[in-house]
């Protein structure tokens, strides 16, 4: 595969604000010069996720990981260094430079064909409805029985499927996409056995297409509404919704249709707005409420309420049907978000109506009518579970409270499980006093039928994260931070410091001296320059680790001298350690103990030599 010029590495480097780009994946906010978040990485409930863009770094306290801009791609997208480059340059609207040409089709990771597949394909499904004599009764449909416009059929790239097996296969033919990647894209019924792919029968006919997008915007899979023109021997033909399955691209548990626009609306204090299906989502944003996002036809998820939650919002506020089905998804939530750390609230519905039908009638105003009318998990939960407290019995409520208990014991917080637990017995007409003794005694039980691991280790929800040194214990990790903040003084460091004195037993040590070789020859005097330097994983871990710190350096000249006399200090007291056993073994008559002790006393002397460093 060719090979991207360094000079366009360091470009894409200089010009892209690695906060910018951390932003797409998790919501920050300002924290002095950095930014911090909460961890894209895991689900947490205190940020503990900062980004550097001065120094081009970040740090992920919560798992330890750390990087640069490309790291940090490499990591969410799971991506090669080279494929990272190219998907940051498409983003960003960087044109690429090779040492010799860019790469073909047949070259490119299958991930990014099946990126292009799905693009090249929505962009064909979108034309057909537009352009399409067939679609037609398609476009009266969405106009008319939909109520949605040909412009809002054009902002979200609304498509239609033909209903003829091969005008799909024609169309992309000419592409010349791998057979491999037509399979795994899910757009087809595996038909590997079939020698020519226009005997491949499409996944999707006869159907509105709706494109699903990841964070980026990229579509990665489609929803697919029944039509009039939905044929006859679709495998599918009787379900009024078909979607993509799972592919490398698409994980329906662990996406959100809309994200990507709904986190580009979030307004002070952020505030999702949940709902059943694609177009109610798309009749919201129409409608004005830009921040809704909908499952992809299956329940909610953990997963799911995590991606909201890294975006920090005040509450997540949940517009499902009023029907028996949309209460009960109601109750699926609750536990998710006690567990994951997010504030539910609940818009009710009418019975047999749905967000698509309110919004269209009534419009963004619907939205502040059922606010007045919100409801809290709790409040839901005690309903289902004890609907009329004032004539229910001690063991009615007991059991209700049950309920409540295994809900409560998944907050991460104490606070919110005392103010849950008042608010709990209130609604239930439960003396609170009992309540607490009773939820006490669970948790007792609770904890005696689980045994803990003898493995586990406070986590940062435990509030046990240590507090940030202010001081690095290793010298060699001490000079490597100082050259990292004061790059203009490695010169002079490089020309003190001998190789030999560095343990390069560790990631620490090796980058210390590949910099100090570089700082010899010219090529490390800036701080961009370390980034040459890094060449692998663990060294960008190193380096953002470090670069993570904020230790107080009020005399960099004089913490360098300390640090370089440690150094070398760690290093004769081996060489003596090694010169006072082999004076124990030695031969004394050759006298061999005697030449042994010479060395011995020349190792002294440098023990007590000070060391020069001309940086003033």
């Amino acid at each position: 595969m060719p090979i991207i010029t360094q000079r366009c590495i360091e470009n894409i480097r200089a010009q892209v604000d690695l906060a910018e780009a951390a932003g797409t994946y998790v919501r920050l906010k300002r924290a002095g010069r950095s930014w911090k978040g909460l961890s894209p990485f895991t689900d947490e409930k205190t940020p503990s996720f900062y980004v550097h863009p001065d120094k081009g770094f970040y740090k992920c306290f919560s798992t330890g990981k750390g990087g640069d801009l490309f790291n940090f791609i490499m990591e969410m997208e799971h991506l090669e260094f080279p494929e990272a480059i190219e998907f940051i340059a498409r983003r960003f609207n960087i044109e690429l430079e090779y040492e010799s040409g860019g790469p073909d089709r047949q070259t490119l990771s299958l991930r990014r064909q099946l990126f292009d597949l799905h693009d090249t394909i929505a962009d064909w499904f979108h034309q057909q409805l537009l352009n399409n004599a067939e679609a037609a009764a398609v476009r009266s449909y969405w106009t008319e029985q939909r109520g949605f416009t040909i412009e809002a059929a054009k902002l979200h790239q609304i498509g239609y499927a033909p209903a003829d097996r091969q005008s799909l296969l024609r169309a992309i033919d000419k592409k010349r996409f791998a057979d491999e990647v037509l399979a795994e894209s899910g757009l087809f019924f595996d038909n590997r056995n079939r020698s020519n792919p226009l005997d491949w029968l499409p996944r999707f006919r006869g159907r509105l297409m709706i494109p699903i997008r990841d964070l980026q915007g990229r579509v990665v899979a489609f929803t697919a509404r029944q039509l009039e023109q939905t044929p006859e021997d679709d495998p599918a033909r009787e379900a009024k919704y078909v979607n993509s399955p799972e592919t490398p691209l698409f994980h329906k548990s662990k996406l959100l249709f809309g994200l990507h626009h709904a986190r580009a609306h979030l307004e002070e204090p952020p505030r999702f707005i949940l709902v059943e299906g694609q177009l109610d989502a798309i009749r919201c944003w129409e409608c004005g409420v830009k921040t809704a996002v909908a499952p992809q036809g299956t329940a909610l998820t953990e997963e799911q309420l995590g991606l909201l939650r890294r975006y920090d919002p005040q509450v997540v506020e949940i517009l499902l049907d009023g029907d028996k089905a949309g209460r009960a998804a109601a109750l699926r939530a609750i536990p998710l978000a006690f567990k994951v750390g997010v504030e539910l609230s609940f818009l009710p519905l009418p019975d047999k109506v749905d967000p698509d039908s309110l919004l269209r009638e009534q419009g963004k105003q619907a939205l502040e009518t059922l606010r007045s009318k919100a409801r809290k998990p709790l409040e839901l939960l005690i309903e289902h579970h004890l609907p009329q407290p004032s004539s229910a019995s001690a063991h009615e409520k007991a059991r209700c409270m049950q309920v409540v208990y295994e809900h409560l014991a998944l907050l991460p917080s104490e606070i919110l499980r005392e103010d849950m637990l008042q608010t709990a017995a209130r609604l239930a007409r439960v003396d609170s006093n009992a309540a607490q003794t009773d939820f006490r005694h669970w948790l007792r039980r609770r904890q005696q039928r689980t045994p803990t691991s003898p493995n586990a280790t406070p986590t940062e929800a435990d509030g046990n994260r240590p507090a940030q040194v202010q001081r690095l214990t290793n010298a060699q990790s001490e000079l490597l931070y100082l050259l990292l903040q004061f790059p203009h003084f490695a010169v002079k460091v490089s020309q003190v410091v001998d190789d030999e004195w560095i343990d390069n037993t560790n990631p620490e040590g090796r980058l210390l001296i590949r910099l100090l070789a570089d700082a010899r020859e010219g090529l490390y005097a800036k701080a961009d320059d370390i980034h040459i330097l890094l060449e692998s994983p663990e060294d960008n871990a190193v380096c953002a680790d470090l670069q993570s710190r904020d230790l107080l350096i009020e005399e960099p000249a004089t913490s360098l001298l300390e640090c370089i006399t440690r150094i070398h200090r760690k290093h004769v007291k081996k060489a003596l350690d090694r010169v006072n056993q082999r004076i124990l073994n030695a031969d004394r008559k050759n006298g061999e103990d005697l030449m042994l002790m010479r060395d011995r006393k020349k190792l002294y002397n440098q023990m007590n030599l000070q060391i020069q460093l001309d940086i003033a």
